[in-house]
């Protein structure tokens, strides 16, 4: 009997992590094409530098990248290497949110916000954006499901409520934040993008889990910048540092933590 429900649970750890392969595979398509303003759906997936279509046994998450070296198939040109982590990211995340989760609802709901914060996090980090349609999305689907996401409280009427004060005390923050930056530094303190996206997170964790969130975000992003200003030397004071990564990895730790 124990045996049989180890193999149980083991064929769906690894069903959920292939799954997340395939969503990380297609959250490489949405990393590249919406902030070049590129069709998410046609043409098919294509080599970047010499434009070929890539065929689908080329496709293969992972293993594809590792059987061809890193190299396009056609060209010979480099692969990212950001294609692979973010494939095995996406699968190493969903996989840990199905060990963590009470039921599959929970689960859904909370698939749906990791892979917008792995989307987000890396087009940030690349273009230095988030864009508007990855940021009201989130927040529309976050509303959406409020009312099914067991995880921010029991009570229905107060899951909705929750979701709708977390979008409202984000706001706020933010608001406050990058008014008094541009007060005091007389420059822009936090982007547009980085308030929208916020927003989302206040939604899809309630009021409690976006302040632990966004403090543990914010002491992420400060020990990195003091350890690429005084350490290594990279960056100075003032110069810009995307923020919506480090406000995606204190959702997560909040969220699984």
């Amino acid at each position: 009997m124990h045996i049989s429900l180890l193999t149980y649970s083991l064929t769906h750890l690894l069903t959920v992590f292939i799954l997340g392969l395939c969503l990380g595979s297609f959250a490489n398509v949405l990393i590249y094409r919406i902030p070049r303003n590129l069709s998410i759906f046609k043409p098919r997936s294509f080599c970047p530098k010499c434009k070929n279509p890539i065929k689908w046994y080329h496709n293969i998450p992972v293993i594809s990248f590792i059987l061809l070296f890193g190299k396009c198939k056609y060209c010979g040109s480099k692969i990212s290497i950001q294609y692979p982590v973010v494939e095995t990211l996406t699968a190493i995340l969903l996989t840990c949110l199905w060990a963590k989760s009470k039921d599959k609802t929970f689960f859904v709901i909370y698939s749906v916000f990791v892979f917008y914060l792995i989307v987000i996090s890396f087009i940030d980090l690349e273009h230095k954006i988030i864009p508007d349609v990855l940021s009201f999305s989130l927040i529309i689907i976050g509303m959406l499901l409020s009312p099914f996401n067991s995880y921010i409280s029991d009570r229905l009427t107060t899951r909705i409520l929750y979701s709708i004060s977390g979008l409202f005390i984000g706001l706020t923050i933010f608001f406050l934040i990058s008014y008094l930056g541009k007060k005091i530094f007389k420059k822009e303190a936090l982007g547009e993008g980085d308030i929208k996206f916020a927003l989302g997170l206040g939604v899809f964790l309630g009021p409690y889990k976006f302040f632990l969130s966004l403090f543990i975000g914010s002491l992420a992003g400060t020990f990195l910048s003091l350890v690429l200003i005084y350490i290594l030397k990279k960056k100075t004071w003032g110069e810009y540092l995307p923020f919506g990564p480090f406000l995606s990895f204190g959702a997560l730790i909040s969220l699984f933590v």
